[in-house]
């Protein structure tokens, strides 16, 4: 059966501006890279015979003056691309000594430093002048080489290198040819000569520059690099290499890359050869890319806090709504009450969809949306999911057709999400019930497209007699916030974002979505998914839905400063038979939880003054291990999975998102309660380590023993005199010991007794008990160990 793709959406807008600003980084860089190869256009045949290297030792171009120089009957064209190596062979040849001038090459290619009037002997009697020149590049770039070749009048004649003879060679030969701004000054910063490149830099006219000091002609932007640090470099160093910011003539700052070489002639003072790159629209367009990602992630956090606060005030009171809408079914009703009850659950259902479409939609377009992987039957996953859309499409009229996975043979256990596939089902299927009038139809069909021994791929078709879509609009649909017609929300109400959020989860899974319709002859979605297959057969635990007595004369502590959900929870403990305290803030639960131990902790996060998540972190460091150890469950209104994750690793046990159902926080509260005491210690490290050596476990089992006492009893000691960082360091020295025995039930001290005591805070009483905590529970372990050397 054939799947067609949907068209792709549009990026969001701060996803947008991004890809602006990197395409204008790269333009830039483009443009900088672009200098080396306009270099080719300036090698012409009236100039001094010209070799450009590419950093890969290719030939980039030659210019005719070379190949006649050469008496090489290839042309110029003949030579790019070719290995450097095949052109030096010719110059060798022509060589009066051969040998010699090909280890003076490599020598010089290898040390990478620039040479100007190298005279080279012919055979013919000839001098031939070389000139050497790395061309600037981006820091940690290769640089690409450049040769330049003429003949000497005679043999044996040196030319002067002073300032005025060194101005004209280098500007005639190199300087002038090069697009890229490069100047050679003296030790003491007097600019001996320059190119126009440079000149244009400076906005001075060249003939004016010569003479001039690089600090009155170019000063510097930034005062942490004048010109004098600058010069300072080569009194001890022959090459130089950074950034500098610098003042032209107009004001404008400019950012240079720069590269020098301290040169040295016999006879002739030193001297730099300074080579620029500016990078001023690469630095302005990347610190543009860093303001707009800034921005794009400011605007990120604050729509996700925006989010995260909407949902704690919609689902706070919708707890409370829903909650005490179910303790009234428990009551005697009659028919019309029950109407009117059924009304409000529906009402804070349909409240409760939309707010979740919400969230989807921002953990979407932040790429935090998570796939659970487990294993799952894929035929009664969809069954058990079109159930109740069954019922409603019968109560509206419509006839309901199903066609599930009907292939005679077994279908295998699939890994994947089952809740996010199906959501994408029953988004489609009810927005099929809605769009569809009575007496329409509805089919649902589902099949298996493919199968290997790994994979399995299935398709899913919704068709409708409903109202369909126009042929301009279906390009349009899966956008977020988008429906067909402006006036379809008044009629049928929605988000708009359904088919956004189902496009989405098709695609995070690796499959397609597709639509086809026609006004007034209805719609067909489709869409398929691959889906790993699991190995073995797992049956997937049953829930708990009903009370099986599990919780009966256990206490809880209630920790919610809502009095309206601390109403709603209660209720539902006592129907569990469970004995309930009430807190309604943090310090309120910690001095309850002073006085006398719980089964279990209720705890909202999100409470005026003391978070849940700093209340637990509170909880944990009690002196006594079990204390200190209740299980806690996290009651709250944020539906962030990196949110949860959070409060997982703060200490907090497990998570119920409100409004919650009663079957779900039946389960989550036994589940806690009924839960075995983890074990003091596991030694699995330290057989891992002993490879089968009962001996070395032997050993170090005693060594624990021996040496971790002494440990405890000096902590205690530091800690009567409040030497904290004398506790700490102690800790410290331990923790890899009691790291690698698996020591339970220690993390939450460890973490407070290593961390140093900051100026103004009070957090002596607390460290005190983090002591007592860990000194009880390593004592418990002391106690035990013994019988892991004797057994």
């Amino acid at each position: 059966m054939p799947f067609d793709s949907a068209s792709p959406s549009a990026s969001p807008d701060a996803a947008a501006q991004l890809a602006a600003l990197e395409s204008a980084l790269h333009a830039a860089t483009e443009r900088a890279a672009a200098a080396e190869r306009r270099l080719a256009e300036l090698l012409e045949p009236a100039e001094p015979g010209r070799l450009l290297l590419a950093p890969t030792g290719t030939i980039i171009r030659v210019n005719e003056a070379l190949c006649h120089l050469l008496g090489s009957p290839e042309t110029p064209e003949f030579w790019a691309g070719q290995p450097a190596n095949a052109l030096f062979a010719r110059l060798q040849h022509l060589a009066a000594q051969p040998t010699q001038f090909a280890q003076q090459l490599r020598a010089q290619r290898a040390a990478q430093l620039p040479v100007l009037g190298e005279a080279v002997p012919l055979r013919d009697g000839r001098v031939l002048t070389q000139d050497y020149l790395l061309l600037p590049a981006p820091s940690g770039a290769a640089r690409a080489e450049l040769f330049s070749y003429r003949l000497a009048p005679a043999p044996g004649v040196a030319r002067p290198l002073g300032a005025e003879s060194l101005a004209e060679t280098l500007q005639a030969q190199l300087l002038d040819n090069l697009p890229l701004p490069a100047a050679t000054h003296s030790m003491q910063g007097v600019l001996l000569a320059c190119n126009q490149a440079f000149a244009q830099l400076l906005q001075w006219p060249a003939q004016h520059l010569p003479g001039g000091r690089l600090s009155e002609v170019l000063p510097s932007a930034d005062p942490a690099l004048p010109w004098p640090a600058y010069l300072a470099q080569f009194a001890t160093e022959s090459q130089a290499a950074g950034q500098l910011a610098v003042l032209p003539r107009d004001g404008q700052p400019r950012q240079l890359a720069y590269r020098a070489q301290r040169l040295e002639q016999p006879g002739q003072p030193p001297y730099v050869l300074l080579c620029a790159l500016d990078l001023t629209e690469r630095a302005q367009a990347e610190a543009e890319l860093r303001r707009g990602k800034e921005l794009a992630e400011a605007s990120a956090r604050a729509k996700e806090s925006f989010l995260a606060n909407l949902s704690h005030e919609i689902r706070t009171p919708m707890n409370g709504v829903l909650g005490m809408a179910r303790q009234l079914t428990k009551t005697d009703l009659g028919p019309d009450q029950r109407e009117l009850l059924r009304i409000i659950q529906a009402s804070g259902e349909h409240l409760l969809s939309v707010l979740n479409e919400v969230l989807d939609m921002t953990k979407i377009s932040a790429a935090r949306l998570e796939m659970e992987q487990v294993s799952f039957d894929l035929r009664e996953s969809v069954e058990e999911a079109l159930q109740p859309l069954v019922v409603q499409a019968e109560e509206k009229g419509l006839a309901f057709h199903l066609a599930l996975l009907q292939q005679p043979e077994p279908l295998p256990r699939v890994i994947g999400d089952a809740y996010r596939l199906n959501q994408v089902l029953l988004n489609l299927v009810s927005n099929a019930i809605k769009f569809t009038a009575a007496p329409g139809s509805i089919a649902v069909g589902a099949y298996v497209l493919g199968e290997t021994e790994t994979h399995l791929t299935a398709g899913f078709r919704i068709t409708d007699t409903g109202m369909g879509i126009a042929a301009d609009k279906l390009d349009l649909i899966f956008e977020d916030f988008v429906q067909a017609d402006t006036d379809t929300t008044r009629r049928f109400g929605g988000t708009g974002l359904g088919l956004g959020i189902a496009r989405a989860l098709v695609e995070q899974m690796g499959g397609t979505i597709a639509v086809n319709s026609q006004p007034g002859s209805g719609s067909t979605f489709q869409f398929s998914v691959t889906l790993p297959r699991a190995q073995g057969i797992e049956t997937a635990p049953r829930p708990v839905l009903a009370d099986t007595g599990a919780l009966r004369g256990r206490r809880v502590l209630v920790v919610e400063d809502n009095g309206i959900n601390r109403e709603v929870v209660r209720r539902v403990l006592h129907g569990w038979g469970v004995v309930v305290d009430e807190a309604a803030d943090g310090p309120t639960a910690l001095a309850l939880h002073a006085e006398r131990p719980y089964d279990a902790v209720l705890m909202d996060i999100q409470m005026p003054g003391m978070s849940g998540v700093e209340a637990t972190r509170q909880l944990r460091l009690h002196p006594e291990p079990a204390r200190a150890q209740v299980p806690v469950l996290a009651l709250t209104a944020n539906a962030f999975r990196a949110d949860l994750d959070r409060y997982l690793k703060a200490g907090i046990n497990d998570c119920l998102t409100k409004p919650f159902k009663e079957d779900e926080f039946y389960r989550k509260l036994v589940a806690l309660v009924q839960a075995p005491a983890p074990p003091l210690y596991d030694l699995e490290q330290v057989h891992e380590l002993a490879d089968g050596e009962a001996e070395f476990v032997e050993r170090v089992v005693r060594s624990f023993l021996l040496h971790v006492p002494p440990v405890l009893q000096q902590a205690q000691a530091a800690a009567a005199v409040g030497q904290w960082a004398q506790v700490a360091k102690l800790v410290h020295h331990i923790k890899p010991n009691l790291v690698q025995f698996g020591i339970t039930g220690i993390a939450a001290p460890l973490q407070l007794l290593m961390e140093p005591p900051r100026p103004g805070t009070k957090t002596h009483k607390a460290r005190e008990g983090a002591v007592q905590q860990l000194v009880s529970q390593l004592t418990r372990v002391l106690e035990a160990l013994p019988r892991e050397v004797e057994s």
